[in-house]
């Protein structure tokens, strides 16, 4: 964003320029500043010499984020959902364990040097934050959320957990698996 300031008969620049994560929204470089004034500028060039002098430091901060993703994933949301057609909740037990432990231990030994954060459990849903996926799957593909939730639907679908479900995604970085049907 911008905005033209008039002191006089000068005008200057006065910018904020964010780069935002496009999976999850998050501000990962900002840069803000004011523009030299100038008598005779007009407003683009005004904003191109403001904009210019602050640009190294937000090309660094986008660099940073892109490092990070490479070293230790993408950040991706993951929420699992029940229809109440369902055969039970996420504490049904398969072979002594609880589906909920099974669905934490999957994105655990999934997630980029198992990061992520489960911040909200009960039977009826769970919800992962901060899951950090791969950029590329095994064949060097590059991958996307669904792509990466995409094999734990089709392995809840198989024996002998046997659940249908289907995967709704919103936006490029949140998914939903939603339980009991298709």
């Amino acid at each position: 964003t911008w905005n033209v300031v008039q002191t006089g008969p000068k005008k200057s620049i006065t910018f904020i320029l964010q780069g935002l994560d496009s999976y999850t929204n998050k501000q990962v470089a900002y840069a803000q500043g004011t523009g030299m004034p100038s008598f005779t500028a007009e407003v683009p060039v005004l904003l191109e010499e403001a904009v210019i002098s602050h640009m190294d430091n937000f090309t660094t901060s986008l660099q940073a984020h892109f490092d990070d993703m490479f070293a230790n994933g993408r950040e991706v949301t993951f929420r699992i959902k029940r229809f109440d057609a369902m055969d039970g909740d996420l504490t049904k037990e398969f072979n002594g364990k609880e589906l909920n432990d099974i669905i934490e231990t999957w994105v655990h030994d999934n997630a980029v040097k198992n990061k992520f954060n489960l911040s909200n459990e009960s039977e009826t849903m769970m919800y992962f934050e901060q899951i950090r996926m791969p950029m590329y799957d095994g064949s060097g593909k590059a991958l996307d959320a669904k792509g990466f939730f995409k094999p734990f639907s089709k392995i809840l679908e198989a024996a002998p957990y046997n659940i249908p479900n289907k995967i709704v995604l919103k936006g490029l970085g949140q998914v939903t698996l939603v339980l009991g049907e298709k």
